[in-house]
Order: structure tokens, then sequence, then C-alpha cells
């Protein structure tokens, strides 16, 4: 096993766009970066649920459960989250849909999570050296997120949250390391 120490050493994630809107109650969320890995590796390392939260500070629990009656597959996250003085644990069941190499897409259940909506999407796309890894969400929590600060905190998480993965990531590929063999 291997600790998650010295990544920042690796840090080249280029943050080009983060984007918090709130729609009729409903955000709409978009992220994009530059990242020093290969697509195959970022996508291996996303979708792996049973130590996504490994890859994000303020993930308890990520795992896969079993598949669902029509054979989908599942995960389960918990997650804490706080926003200045509001702090909330949140978990999400949620239907997982890969396309290796190319793209995550995730619908959460609404009966089974604390959203009465939210779908998100990965994009990972080569571009020359790099891989170009986008993220979009859309969400209608069924908790509490204070109005005038709840947008800007969730952008400058969103950030903070995009340049710490893309940096561990383009750290673990570096030294040939995947997010099975680094210890929590």
């Amino acid at each position: 096993m291997c600790l998650l120490s010295g990544w920042q050493s690796a840090n080249s994630v280029e943050i080009i766009e983060i984007k918090v809107d709130v729609i009729d109650g409903r955000y709409h969320v978009f992220g994009q970066s530059r990242v020093d890995a290969a697509p195959e590796f970022i996508y291996e390392t996303l979708i792996d649920y049973d130590n996504f939260h490994k890859l994000a500070d303020g993930i308890a629990i990520t795992n896969f459960l079993p598949l669902d009656e029509t054979g989908r597959l599942l995960a389960y996250s918990r997650f804490e989250s706080c926003v200045l003085f509001f702090c909330k644990t949140i978990e999400k069941h949620e239907y997982i849909e890969g396309n290796p190499h190319d793209s995550i897409n995730v619908q959460t259940i609404p009966e089974r999570s604390d959203f009465s909506f939210n779908e998100s999407r990965w994009l990972i796309e080569k571009t020359g050296d790099t891989t170009l890894l986008t993220y979009e969400s859309e969400f209608e929590p069924d908790f509490w997120i204070p109005p005038l600060i709840g947008p800007w905190a969730i952008r400058r998480k969103l950030a903070w949250t995009a340049e710490l993965i893309g940096s561990r990531m383009e750290w673990m590929y570096a030294r040939g390391l995947t997010l099975s063999q680094i210890s929590e």
C-alpha cells in the first residue's frame, strides 16, 4: 500500500472553466480542466467507486452495490458538505453507466438519496499530450442551501476539488499507481 502524499509536486492541472448557475431551484454545474494523464487511466480512476473516496476530500464512503434487478450498475456515496457554518451529511444511491475511456454518466435514485434530482456526466477526451476532463451536473437538493452564498460556495468547492482530483490523478499516473494501491 502507498500513502497518497507528495501529490502536490505533480500539479500541472489547468482549470479551464468552472461555472455554477441556479435556474428554477435547480443547480447547473460545469467544470473543465486539462489533466496530464491518459484518458484510459482517468476513466479507470473515476469509475472506481470502491476507492473513489480516496481521491477527493470530504467523501467518507463510496462503493459499488449489487446490480439492480435489471443488471444496472449501482453505487453508494456519503459525504460531508459545508457552506460556511452549515454542514450536512449527504447520501446518494446512483446508477452508473460508463463508456470506457470516454464518459461516465451518473443518475441519482431520488427515493434513496438526498436529492430530488441529480444527473452528472464526466467527459474524457485526449487532446495532444493531455486529457480534457469535463464535469457537468444538474441537481436539485432535498436539503436547504443558503441562496445568497450557495452558488458561490459550490463554485469555490468545485474549483478546489477539480484541482485536488486532477493533481492526485497526475501524481498516481506518473508513478504507475491505481486508487486500490493507495491506503486511506
